[in-house]
């Protein structure tokens, strides 16, 4: 029962993460939540992998030893493509990414096969989701596109209007006449932008969020292993970060809209003060 009664840990580079967070609440409603975001070192996407590797493994040495927690759900693409294979190998504890029920997912509807890919430079530069798609169908075509500007946008709380729209018609225009009938949003940042996407796109198009994938592959994994929580309790969830100053109000104000989280309130703890 104490298994069972142990948290889910999510990191992230910064708020993207709770997108995946949120999905995960919604269809394990009975388990607690430790999320860190990491946003004294946001943005992950361009910076160097080795960092970026060394960050996610500090955060989950954290999440096991000072909160105890069941599994680790790497809720970032680009932290997911930079470590998860180097974590599973360290850690004994399992340790889920986002990029593989992404990927399995755009390959089981699409019709054409064209698949496009939105996402960061590092998550884009890895072939993480490239070769994740082709290990399920080889005869894929993946047409993949870096929107660095997104995340910057998200984490400011800005999720509509035409700055937004104008962004993202520049990202998306290859990858509309490349005729794809997939876009996977391959950053858990993305969601918040899915209305103007659609837009954008148009309804041929459809748009793969990892973040629901993944928690509906993390449930069937927990009641396969005896760890999920049946018992109904109040959970007091917590959302951690680096550095709080990198927060937002227009984010706290609409992300907690936008994901239903009238509880959402962060607390401060730099796990990286000998950086």
């Amino acid at each position: 029962m104490y298994e069972k009664n142990r948290p889910i840990g999510l990191l992230d580079s910064g708020v993207g993460g709770l997108t995946a967070a949120k999905e995960i609440l919604d269809i394990l409603e009975n388990e607690k939540i430790i999320y860190y975001g990491d946003t004294l070192h946001l943005p992950y996407g361009p910076k160097n992998l080795d960092d970026v590797r060394k960050y996610v493994k500090k955060i989950v040495r954290y999440l096991i030893e000072e909160w105890k927690v069941k599994v680790v759900v790497l809720a970032c693409n680009t932290a997911t493509s930079a470590a998860l294979e180097i974590l599973k190998k360290e850690f004994s504890i399992p340790i889920f990414g986002i990029i593989d029920s992404g990927a399995r997912k755009a390959v089981e509807i699409s019709k054409k096969k064209r698949i496009g890919l939105i996402g960061t430079q590092g998550t884009i530069s890895s072939m993480a989701y490239q070769n994740a798609v082709r290990s399920y169908d080889i005869m894929q075509k993946i047409y993949a596109e870096p929107c660095p500007l997104f995340v910057e946008m998200v984490e400011k709380g800005e999720f509509t209007g035409r700055e937004i729209e104008k962004t993202a018609e520049k990202y998306l225009q290859n990858l509309i006449k490349n005729d794809i009938d997939v876009l996977i949003l391959g950053c858990t940042h993305y969601p918040y932008l899915a209305p103007v996407l659609k837009k954008i796109v148009g309804n041929k198009i459809k748009l793969i969020d990892p973040s629901l994938e993944i928690a509906g592959d993390l449930k069937k994994f927990l009641i396969k292993n005896d760890l999920l929580n049946i018992s109904p309790h109040a959970a007091e969830h917590q959302f951690i970060v680096s550095d709080i100053d990198k927060i937002y109000q227009k984010f706290l104000v609409e992300g907690r809209k936008f994901l239903k989280l009238d509880n959402l309130h962060f607390v401060e703890d730099n796990i990286f003060t000998e950086y």
